[in-house]
């Protein structure tokens, strides 16, 4: 898959299978039980390894300093003061979280229900 950017946050969950993932931040492996957060406009392809399964989100950046805002409002002035903790806590363009098999397993079903909500399911 060819490298391709987005205006929006990518979370990428790997149910099944495994790939070689690519952009600025060089070429890392990624497996069942990893996620790979992507900031907004950052270029990633992959090279998969045989079948290979994930669950895409899609989070448009206000909607996440509006997240970061409301959770640490106690200590946050407005949402400008949000948006530059959030510039802070999340510096990395991209990201590969190793959650475990098990743990992206709990995910699923939540992960599931988000797809079914979409209505864009991908039966290919």
């Amino acid at each position: 898959m060819a490298p391709v950017a987005f205006d929006c946050v990518q979370l990428v969950f790997v149910r099944a299978g495994s790939a070689i993932t690519f952009s600025e931040f060089g070429a890392h492996p990624v497996r069942v039980g990893d996620v790979v957060a992507l900031a907004a406009n950052t270029l990633c392809g992959s090279e998969l390894e045989g079948s290979f399964t994930v669950t895409t989100l899609y989070l448009d950046g206000d909607y996440i300093v509006d997240q970061v805002f409301w959770q640490n409002a106690a200590v946050l002035a407005d949402r400008l003061d949000a948006r530059d903790f959030a510039d802070e806590l999340y510096c990395e363009a991209a990201q590969i979280l190793h959650l475990g098999e098990n743990r992206v397993g709990m995910l699923s079903p939540w992960l599931d229900e988000l797809v079914v909500l979409t209505g864009d399911v991908d039966q290919s």
